[in-house]
C-alpha cells in the first residue's frame, strides 16, 4: 500500500510539472475576435489537379480596384492559426485602409519552398504552390473586381519561404512580398531557378528565433526536421538589393521602434530605396522570437519573445502601399 502511495505521489507531482511546462512554454490564450465590417467567407479553387481551400475577408462597401492581400501560414498552421498569430491586425487594417485579405491553406499544412532539404509533402509531391498564387490573383480579379497589379504576400516561416519563392521565379507576379521570420537558403539548399527582374521585399526576423537563426545557419524543428542552412537576415535581404540594382554600400540604417522601459528591446530598420528600383528592406527585431510582432497575441514561449510594443502588420502593409504596381499580371 505504502509503494503505491508513493508511486501515486510521483505520477501527481509528474503530472503536475508537466503540466506547468505547458503552460508556460505552450499556452497560449486566443485573442478576442474583432468587431469588423464584413464576415470571413470560404472558398476552394483547382490547381494542377488538386482542391484548394481558401479563407478571404472583403469589407463592406469596398470599391472595384482594391489591392489584394495574401497572409500565408507557417509549416503545420492552418488558416486560423495565422489570424491568431496575426491578431486579426490583417483584417483590421483592410477595414481602415480597403484592401482584401486571402489567407491560403497549404496542402497538408505547408508551402513548396526554394529550401532543397526539406522534405515535407507540399514539397515531396511538388505542389504548384506558385500556381495557387497567381489562380487565385484571377480569380479576385474577376469576382471581386481587386486589381491584379496590386497584389501582395505576407509569409510567415514556411509561408515567408514560399513569397520568397515567388520573387524570385516569378519577379513580376507580386507588387511586394513580405517574409517574416525566414531568411533566404544558401546556395547549397536554394532548389529555385532565379530569373531576372525585382520585387519589392521586406524582412522581418527576430534576433532571439529558435528555429530561423537570425545569422544564418541551420534550420530545424527544436532539432528536428532539417529545413538545411540558411544565410543571415542581412545577407538576405542585400541578396534581394543586388538583385534590384543597388549596392551594398546604399543601405540606410534607421531607428524602427525602441521600448522606452528596456533599450535592449527595439526594432533596427535596414533599407534599400530609390527611384525605379525595388525597395529592400530588413525589419532586424532585436530580442525578438520566431514570430510577428505585435500587440493582440502572445504566442507559445517556446518559439521566443514576442516584441508587443512594435506592430509588424502595420509595417508590412505600409511598405506594400507605397509599391508601385506590378508590371505583368498573372
Amino acid at each position: 500500500m505504502k509503494k503505491t502511495k508513493t508511486a501515486l505521489c510521483v505520477l501527481l507531482l509528474l503530472a503536475a510539472l508537466l503540466g506547468g511546462l505547458y503552460a508556460y512554454f505552450l499556452y497560449a490564450p486566443k485573442p478576442a475576435a474583432p468587431v469588423l465590417s464584413a464576415a470571413l467567407q470560404h472558398g476552394q479553387i483547382e490547381v494542377g489537379g488538386l482542391p484548394r481551400d481558401y479563407a478571404f475577408y472583403v469589407p463592406a462597401g469596398l470599391p472595384a480596384g482594391a489591392p489584394l492581400l495574401f497572409v500565408l501560414h507557417g509549416s503545420l498552421q492552418t488558416v486560423e492559426d495565422i489570424r491568431t498569430f496575426s491578431a486579426y491586425e490583417f483584417e483590421r487594417q483592410a477595414d481602415e485602409q480597403g484592401f482584401i485579405v486571402v489567407y491560403p491553406q497549404g496542402f497538408e499544412r505547408n508551402w513548396n519552398d526554394c529550401r532543397a532539404t526539406a522534405d515535407y509533402p507540399a514539397r515531396a509531391q511538388n505542389v504548384d504552390d506558385v500556381g495557387l498564387i497567381a489562380a487565385l490573383i484571377r480569380r479576385f480579379a474577376e469576382q471581386q473586381r481587386a486589381d491584379p497589379g496590386r497584389a501582395f504576400l505576407a509569409g510567415y516561416s514556411n509561408g515567408g519561404h514560399l513569397g520568397l519563392r515567388i520573387a524570385l521565379e516569378q519577379p513580376r507576379l507580386l507588387a511586394g512580398v513580405a517574409a517574416v521570420a525566414a531568411n533566404l537558403p544558401t546556395p547549397d539548399n536554394l532548389a529555385c531557378q532565379p530569373v531576372d527582374g525585382a520585387t519589392p521585399v521586406l524582412f522581418m526576423n527576430g534576433t532571439r528565433d529558435p528555429i530561423n537563426p537570425y545569422n544564418g545557419g541551420r534550420v530545424t524543428l527544436f532539432g528536428f526536421g532539417d529545413r538545411g542552412t540558411v544565410r543571415s537576415a542581412f545577407e538576405s535581404a542585400l541578396y534581394f538589393a543586388e538583385r534590384a540594382g543597388h549596392a551594398a554600400k546604399d543601405v540606410r540604417h534607421e531607428s524602427a521602434w525602441r521600448d522606452a522601459g528596456e533599450p535592449a528591446r527595439r526594432v533596427d530598420l535596414d533599407r534599400w530605396q530609390a527611384k525605379d528600383r525595388a525597395e529592400i528592406a530588413l525589419y532586424g527585431v532585436i530580442g525578438g522570437g520566431h514570430l510577428l510582432p505585435q500587440a493582440g497575441f502572445r504566442a507559445p514561449r517556446l518559439l521566443g519573445p514576442t516584441l508587443s510594443g512594435f506592430d509588424g502588420p502595420r509595417a508590412i502593409w505600409d511598405f506594400f502601399a507605397r509599391q508601385r504596381p506590378a508590371p505583368v499580371q498573372p
